[in-house]
């Protein structure tokens, strides 16, 4: 039998929800320290008493929790002990409500696949397209973990990749202009005054870049000669 979170809403202060859902609640915007305080107080006492039900326990602390750190501060450690579970619950539990609002969890999934997202993703958009797939594809927790896990490896190659590769593309970018250069000097010799300093303005980066590197060789034949 699903847990029925209406039986666990009526036990929280009322006047400071906008809404609750079974992974998520949504607090009013203009919910002030002594409100929150008491709202997270209660839920964490009526989650101690409650026997099933834990993913909406969490998923709601972690809303309050993840109200709070904008305005307020409290004492994980104590909440979590209140509501029967480990600190370390809770604070995974703060930060997956922080990167996944109320409004792109899915009821369809349990708090789990939630957590294994929130936990690996930032952005809003990868975490929206993963939790799609896993109700589409109807993923287990384990086989999520182990998707999201492989993509990440994937996309860290990728960037390791083109981090090594990006030399080798400066340079094959900079022998092409050397190249153009060369081959129209009969055009940009002819430039008046004026056009040089268009030219030299257009080409700012590019000329900053050539200075760098002329004072690094110098400076490099500076050691080799000294030494």
């Amino acid at each position: 039998m699903q847990f029925d979170h209406c039986t666990l809403l009526t036990a929280l202060p009322g006047g400071h929800i906008q809404s609750a859902t079974r992974l998520g609640l949504v607090l009013d915007s203009n919910l002030d320290r002594e409100a929150w305080s008491v709202l997270i107080a209660h839920l964490a006492r009526a989650a101690g008493q409650v026997a099933r039900g834990t993913d909406t326990v969490t998923a709601w602390l972690g809303d309050v929790l993840a109200y709070g750190d904008q305005k307020y501060r409290g004492q994980i450690s104590e909440y979590a002990k209140a509501a029967g579970l480990r600190p370390n619950t809770l604070r995974v539990a703060k930060l997956v409500c922080s990167r996944i609002p109320v409004l792109s969890r899915l009821n369809t999934l349990t708090w789990s696949h939630h957590c294994e997202v929130g936990r690996a993703l930032v952005n809003p958009e990868e975490i929206a397209r993963w939790l799609r797939l896993a109700e589409k594809e109807e993923l287990s927790v384990s086989e999520l973990r182990r998707r999201i896990r492989q993509n990440l490896r994937r996309s860290e190659s990728s960037r390791s990749a083109a981090a090594d590769a990006a030399p080798f593309t400066l340079l094959r970018e900079l022998r092409a202009a050397d190249r153009l250069v060369m081959h129209h000097g009969g055009v940009w010799k002819d430039w008046s005054p004026a056009t040089c300093q268009l030219a030299l303005k257009e080409i700012e980066s590019l000329v900053t870049f050539v200075g760098e590197l002329s004072n690094r060789a110098e400076g490099n034949a500076t050691r080799r000669t000294a030494g």
